[in-house]
């Protein structure tokens, strides 16, 4: 197996001076509008047609004469005046980028009723990959009302087929079942803020109390103080005034008659406060009756829903009991079928039933006849030596001995790239994106670190010269998926083990029907490899992974690589995924870490309800 180190393997081993010419933002997919062409239309006239828009590296964008927004890529308006007035003159492409500029980002939030209307109009015109989008957005609700069984239908017709989807949409029950997980969720934030209620209403008794008997107390002391008064006056009055006393006499009566008035108006202030405090108990028995009435239907909503969850269980139990007998005529077909091949000779791949996860389909080794599965090429990214992040143990040996499975057991042709800096992998990209076609796959692998921008919720790799206070030589997500998008590779699937991998698996994925016949799996099969497949297999969600815990290599490589040298039948990317995660978890939580690898299409990046097949040699 030959392994390159580095770039130049790649790019043909161009000079330094000749790889420094041409900086690593040359690489990056711009909004690029192409010059007119010059046309001459009967025998005296000649005019420039108008400008074409195009999705092109900034590199070939300036070559062929361009023009694109070189300082402000991330302001999708320019992107916008580029592909609007093809899109409203009705070509299909720009009606589908159009209405992904709406989703990505125009507005905050993004606009997804008019991305929604693009994509209608695209998907309406046979656009695959508007398809695909515009069954997101009605499985989500997003910018129309949820419709589980539209989505289905456009998941179809992007796949071509009725057998890579279930037949049936989610039925009534899983709806039921959702609907009192919302009520539940509703009535428990309902409860929550009652009690928060009855709990600030409670505070604000208990300080009306307070306030009560100071006041009372105040009222109390006042009265003794007027009590003594009038006393000290009756005593007073009961004696003889001698003409030098009459002033002091005088002085008294009014200090008692001011006495009398604060007492009346402590007396009214001890009233308004027992009215007040009469109101806030009241108010704290209605809360408190509204909080008892809350947890009553909660209770009832919860019983409804563990009624339902009981019936999901019993109806999951008895489609086991029809797969397990499904599975048991599958093998009795498929004996009877070896039987009729060795009487007629015919010779024939399928060689194993059940081997498809249990669902009891006839698995095809090697590359079945009649099936053109294309040539497989792989670029593996294992970053160990940072130069000025911490070192990582086990991306290199994840990737040698990854490069050397795929192609020994797989026949992969791979090159891969160790310690490798930011022009080095995006340039190795766009080499693949310049000379891979339409019959040839591509599998992305990159370990090493990755970094989460907390603005925009946005992964990056980061390769071995970035730096963690600037972002200059970070390579975002967003970038990959652009170079993805614009590549003429059948099938690509990236498989990124690093931080925050799961920012690139914001999608959803049609499910792969059980029970099919051995015909119906090989049309699915062809069916697959005529589709364009954008996936991505990350090794967690947006949250960090381990980069230990399996011995030489990181939990998620092992997990990886054992899965693939144990395989030995047509696999999809949804099986390796199952394979690969329950591997994961189970090793992760003896580690005490919770870490679920994911795996689902690269939203943007050109999928048009593909699968990526891993065929292994026979």
């Amino acid at each position: 197996m030959a392994l390159a180190a580095l770039a130049p393997a790649i790019t043909g081993n161009a000079p330094a001076s000749e790889a420094a010419e041409y900086r690593a933002e040359q690489f990056l997919v711009v909004d690029c509008l192409l010059p007119g062409q010059v046309r001459t239309l009967g025998t005296r006239t000649t005019y420039l047609s108008a400008r074409r828009p195009a999705r092109l590296p900034a590199r070939d964008c300036e070559i062929r004469g361009g023009e694109y927004v070189a300082y402000d890529r991330a302001d999708w308006r320019s992107a916008l005046a580029a592909w609007l007035p093809a899109a409203e003159r009705g070509d299909v492409e720009a009606q589908l980028i159009v209405g992904e500029i709406h989703e990505r980002g125009l507005g905050v939030p993004p606009d997804y009723a008019t991305a929604a209307r693009w994509y209608r109009a695209a998907a309406a015109a046979g656009s695959r990959r508007a398809q695909v989008n515009l069954g997101f957005l009605l499985e989500r609700g997003l910018g129309t009302p949820a419709d589980p069984a539209a989505a289905v239908e456009w998941y179809r017709r992007a796949g071509g087929s009725t057998l890579d989807l279930d037949d049936e949409v989610p039925p009534p029950v899983d709806a039921e079942l959702s609907a009192l997980r919302q009520r539940s969720s509703e009535l428990e934030s309902t409860l929550t803020r009652l009690e928060a209620e009855l709990a600030a209403a409670r505070r604000a008794l208990e300080a009306a109390a307070v306030a009560t008997t100071v006041a009372r107390d105040d009222a109390e002391a006042a009265r003794a103080e007027a009590a003594i008064s009038r006393q000290a006056a009756a005593e007073l009055a009961a004696r003889p005034v001698s003409p030098d006393r009459s002033a002091e006499v005088l002085q008294l009566q009014r200090e008692v008659e001011r006495r009398s008035q604060e007492v009346a108006a402590m007396s009214a202030a001890l009233g308004e406060a027992r009215a007040a405090n009469d109101d806030r108990l009241r108010m704290l028995e209605a809360a408190a009756q509204d909080a008892a009435a809350a947890r009553r239907s909660l209770a009832a909503e919860r019983a409804r829903l563990t009624q339902v969850s009981a019936t999901l269980a019993a109806r999951d139990a008895e489609l086991a009991a029809r797969q397990a007998e499904a599975d048991g005529l599958a093998r009795e077909l498929a004996l009877l079928q070896s039987q009729l091949d060795a009487r007629s000779g015919a010779t024939r791949d399928i060689v194993k039933v059940g081997g498809d996860g249990g669902s009891g389909v006839a698995v095809l080794r090697g590359a079945p006849a009649g099936v053109d599965f294309g040539t497989y090429h792989a670029l593996i990214i294992g970053n160990n030596d940072y130069r000025q992040l911490p070192d990582l143990a086990s991306p290199i040996n994840d990737a040698t001995e990854l490069a050397r499975v795929l192609e020994q057991r797989y026949g992969f042709r791979t090159t891969v790239l160790l310690d490798a800096d930011r022009y080095q992998i995006l340039s190795a990209l766009n080499r693949m994106r310049e000379t891979l076609t339409s019959k040839d796959n591509l599998l992305v692998y990159f370990a090493g670190h990755g970094e989460l921008d907390e603005v925009n919720q946005r992964g990056h790799w980061l390769p071995v010269d970035a730096e963690l206070d600037s972002t200059a030589n970070w390579i975002p997500n967003t970038a990959v998926t652009d170079i993805l998008n614009i590549m003429q590779a059948r099938q690509v699937m990236l498989v990124v083990d690093s931080c925050y991998a799961g920012t690139l698996t914001r999608s959803s994925m049609p499910r792969l029907r059980t029970g099919m016949t051995p015909e119906e799996r090989l049309h699915w099969l062809r069916t697959m490899t005529e589709r364009r497949a954008r996936t991505v297999l990350t090794s967690g969600g947006i949250a960090p992974v381990m980069d230990a815990g399996g011995g030489r290599h990181s939990v998620f490589a092992k997990a990886l690589i054992e899965v693939l040298r144990a395989n030995d039948e047509v696999m999809d990317g949804a099986r390796l995924h199952r394979d690969v995660a329950a591997r994961v978890a189970y090793a992760a939580a003896g580690l005490q870490f919770d870490q679920v690898p994911e795996y689902a299409p690269i939203r943007f990046a050109g999928h048009e309800a593909g699968e990526f097949l891993l065929v292994p040699r026979s």
